[in-house]
């Protein structure tokens, strides 16, 4: 039997983004920004001040509690402290003056670091910033590997699972080592070959041998019900935009089917390729004298329809 005592301690430097607000990844960032418009004028109208109601170059500002920003908080409750201003001869006074009478009703009522006071409203214009900051893998990675080296499995597993969930190769063969020793979390050989599966797809070369050690363990019937979901999780994230997907998509066409389905891997390699995704270019000019001329127009259809989907919703997700 192979121990796993190797554990890795590379790291992949890519960028994500992370926010204070609760759940912001599974909400729409451009309803919340209208959401804290809407609550604002409904804690102005509290006070009998109605928003619209103020003179041209008006400016409101509320002291927010980024982290308390709910969907039942934006649906039915009310800023602590707020400010507004109105007939300032230009935008920038109007703010200023805005958060400065935001900033008294917060001493007033001593929220002390509990809130911001934030500019939201320019006469009709929402000027809401969300606070989204990127997020530093190398670091977080890095963090990761410190606690587990504390033996801090439980929160290095939880650091682990979130950077596995943006595709980090490392971090998902780590996690399946942590799963299949019972590192943090009872031991699971099921979850420990989904991991690794993935961790292999995203070009792990060490998670073929744990791969290899979890086959052992499982009944056909898992191992198939496995990689049908790993299949599954990378089609859904492809769909939500998230382009470290394809590649893992085009391998696993290749690896997982009982006979090599060159078809689906050339059609995700050409998505790849076409998104720019290093090396892709090459993997798919070398798939293609696998594929029937009759086969092509309609693999490239798809390809471009796919490549568009994706470019729609890159480009919404940015927006938001």
């Amino acid at each position: 039997m192979v121990l796993f005592k190797t554990f890795i301690y590379f790291f992949l430097v890519i960028n994500y983004l992370y926010a204070e607000i609760p759940n912001l990844e599974n909400r729409n960032k451009e309803a919340i920004k209208n959401n804290i418009v809407n609550t604002y004028i409904r804690s102005m109208n509290k006070w009998d001040i109605p928003f619209q109601d103020l003179l041209e170059n008006r400016s409101g500002a509320a002291c927010i509690n980024w982290s308390s920003l709910t969907e039942d908080f934006l649906e039915t409750g009310m800023f602590d402290a707020l400010g507004y201003s109105q007939n300032i001869p230009n935008k920038k006074a109007s703010q200023i003056a805005a958060v400065s009478g935001c900033e008294k009703m917060k001493e007033y009522y001593k929220l002390e670091n509990s809130c911001k006071c934030e500019v939201i409203l320019t006469n009709d214009i929402n000027e809401v910033s969300l606070p989204i900051k990127k997020f530093d893998m190398k670091k977080e990675f890095e963090n990761s590997i410190i606690l587990y080296r504390k033996n801090d499995y439980e929160q290095a597993l939880n650091k682990f699972e979130k950077l596995s969930d943006l595709g980090d190769a490392k971090s998902q063969y780590n996690l399946a080592v942590m799963h299949y020793k019972g590192q943090g979390i009872p031991q699971n050989f099921n979850r420990a070959y989904y991991w690794s599966v993935m961790s292999m797809l995203n070009g792990q070369k060490k998670a073929e041998i744990l791969m290899k050690n979890n086959q052992k363990k499982l009944s056909d019937k898992n191992k198939i019900e496995i990689e049908s979901e790993v299949k599954d999780n990378l089609e859904k994230a492809i769909d939500e935009g998230k382009v470290y997907a394809v590649i893992p998509l085009a391998k696993w066409h290749l690896t997982f089917p009982k006979k090599p389905d060159y078809n689906n891997s050339y059609l995700w390699l050409s998505v790849a390729s076409a998104l720019n995704i290093a090396n892709s270019d090459k993997a798919r000019n070398s798939i293609i004298k696998k594929i029937k001329n009759k086969d092509l127009d309609e693999i490239q259809n798809e390809a471009n329809e796919i490549f568009n989907k994706m470019i729609k919703s890159t480009k919404k997700t940015q927006m938001e």
